[in-house]
């Protein structure tokens, strides 16, 4: 029970004359405050399930939070690491895995 609900349950329709101030209050509060209401029943706890993934190149187990981007350590550090093309010139893991990507689908679109 909050001061706030207490005043307002005290103070709300006061009389223009109060004889006795103990006499007014106890009235006030046999029949002016309600009841407390119960508190609504908390939800079961439910036991939390461990969740465990694989890694999505090598297939590695490990949690979520060990395989960011679906990659467990090893696989992360080969995948950020730089390559050199034929031609001397370092390009970053993002474009080479992009053209690789492209073209394993232009392979997969020549098969009948």
């Amino acid at each position: 029970m909050s001061t706030d609900y207490l005043t307002q349950a005290l103070t709300a329709g006061l009389p223009a004359q109060v004889d006795s101030p103990v006499g007014f209050l106890r009235r006030r509060l046999n029949d002016k405050i309600p009841p407390v209401l119960p508190v609504a029943p908390e939800a079961p706890v439910v036991p939390a399930r461990r969740v465990m993934v694989e890694c999505t190149r090598c297939g590695t187990p490990g949690r979520p939070d060990a395989l960011p981007d679906g990659l467990c350590r090893p696989c992360r550090q080969v995948t950020h690491g730089s390559a050199v093309t034929p031609d001397g010139v370092t390009e970053p893991a993002i474009e080479r895995d992009v053209r690789a990507y492209v073209s394993e689908l232009r392979d997969l679109l020549k098969v009948p």
